[in-house]
């Protein structure tokens, strides 16, 4: 065989027949890309059905990681034995790109076919940059994000699929930016390259891209498992909302403009040895740059303080304390509760409980449910998670706020088909039946009402509506001052 040279001969040719190890045989029909690890083909097989062929570079990939390739092929195998990861209840990470048939090895090498990407989702790399190629013109075209609705939603999916992962006893453990692709109208994700999943604590020589990867492995004191997973999966989560990285600020900037170091040092340093949050609320050395990182300054104050908090923790006390770092499951109750603080107001969408505080509207009100407080106004949705704690669906809506006719009272309208417990601040909990409608008003308001009639606050009974989403300790300051 000619010998093999990446990104400029492919190993196999258009037309070109393989086989499967079960026997069945498929066309080469195209080629898909290139990676670090192998090529991708498109390929068809007898019967019209098109597969993404990913095949292994024998001569970089596996030679590099020659010591465990045997144990790499075993793992890959058992992978496309047992089928995507899934809970007990049902619930798949069907996120991931999972390969679903071993191809027979050959020429030195192994592959694999996975389902071919559907059009319309985008490279989450691009999807920072705001821009990609389009394949039919050449030309660079911008990508936009549908609404934050989406973006929080892009969020939920990765976390979910990693939960799922996780909870199955696996980790991926080469998580970067490469392996996602979104849908930017939907939010929902693709993560491909799952051959590097494996069962935790078991690694087969992969260990990732730095700056993705937990410090400890970029200093080779560990090999990745889940922990390393969770910290990688907050960079990813850093870099979809913020489009920056975490530990890039000041500091780096410094590091990668001095000559006296070569970019392996700096990499080291800055993702291992080093890594100092850029938005670190005390002793900040790695401040952001307010040119080179304006992206990130941009967006930071425009997200709820529970998403910027969970971020410091895990990239200032989770640096080093694995315990500190925020698991899927942890992730994606943060990611529920950002969720749960946007609504629309004249058409435009709006994120509440940030660093810089914004009134509430006044038809605005708060719901309660097992460990959630949602803002709601006509048209927010509600779904199975709120009135279910142990649920992970955050895509099922079962209820719908809508309009009254009774001056601050709002409607909550049971689309679930079942019978659901409808809570409130105070505590109260009513039990709604299907395509039932039942009034709601947020603490502040249930308190209002109980004392209307009483004369002697009735003079700041205004105001207080005014201030409804403040609840009870304005009201008990109220009371005080009266007294």
């Amino acid at each position: 065989m000619a010998e093999y040279k990446i990104k400029k001969e492919y190993a196999f040719s258009i037309g070109e027949q393989i086989q499967a190890e079960d026997g069945e045989s498929f066309t080469i029909t195209g080629y898909l890309g290139h990676g670090g690890q192998g090529d991708v083909y498109r390929v068809r097989s007898r019967n019209g059905s098109e597969f993404a062929l990913k095949w292994y570079h024998a001569d970089t990939f596996l030679a590099q990681i020659n010591k465990t390739a045997d144990a790499f092929y075993r793992n890959l195998v058992h992978n496309v034995e047992n089928g995507i990861p899934r809970l007990s209840s049902g619930d798949a990470a069907e996120q991931f790109i999972w390969p679903i048939k071993m191809i027979r090895r050959q020429r030195g090498s192994f592959g694999y076919l996975m389902k071919i990407f559907p059009s319309g989702y985008v490279p989450f790399g691009n999807m920072i940059m705001g821009q990609m190629k389009d394949k039919a013109t050449g030309k660079t075209v911008p990508v936009r994000w549908s609404s934050w609705f989406a973006r929080v939603t892009a969020a939920l999916n990765i976390v979910r699929a990693f939960e799922i992962l996780h909870a199955s006893g696996l980790s991926y453990q080469d998580v970067n930016e490469g392996g996602f692709a979104i849908d930017p109208v939907t939010g929902n994700v693709l993560i491909c390259d799952c051959v590097n999943v494996s069962p935790d604590l078991c690694n087969l020589g992969i260990l990732g891209i730095k700056p993705f990867m937990a410090p400890e492995v970029v200093r080779r004191e560990k090999r990745p498992n889940r922990g390393t997973d969770e910290y990688s999966l907050a960079v990813i989560l850093f870099r979809l909302f913020l489009h920056g990285h975490p530990m890039i600020g000041q500091e780096s900037h410094y590091l990668r403009s001095n000559p006296s170091y070569h970019d392996n040092e700096i990499d080291k340093m800055i993702f291992g040895t080093q890594p100092h949050y850029c938005l670190a609320s005390k002793n900040n050395v790695n401040p952001v740059d307010p040119v080179k990182d304006r992206d990130v300054l941009a967006h930071c104050f425009l997200y709820p303080m529970v998403l910027m908090n969970a971020f410091e923790q895990v990239f200032t006390e989770g640096v080093n304390d694995v315990s500190r770092r925020l698991t899927a499951t942890e992730w994606r109750k943060v990611l529920t509760q950002v969720r749960d603080q946007l609504i629309i107001i004249d058409g435009k969408e709006q994120f509440f409980g940030c660093r810089k505080p914004k009134p509430l509207p006044e038809d605005c009100r708060i719901l309660c449910y097992p460990k959630a407080e949602v803002l709601c106004m006509p048209g927010k949705i509600l779904y199975e998670y709120h009135f279910d704690m142990f649920s992970g669906n955050f895509h099922k809506g079962v209820g719908k706020i809508i309009s009254t006719n009774r001056p601050g009272y709002i409607g909550l309208l049971n689309e679930s088909g079942k019978l659901i417990s409808q809570g409130l601040q105070s505590g109260t909990e009513k039990m709604m039946e299907n395509e039932k409608i039942a009034s709601v008003v947020n603490k502040a308001g249930e308190k209002l009402d109980s004392i209307r009639e009483d004369e002697r606050v009735q003079e700041g009974m205004d105001k207080l509506r005014d201030t409804a989403g403040k609840t009870a300790e304005r009201i008990q300051r109220f009371f005080n001052k009266k007294r």
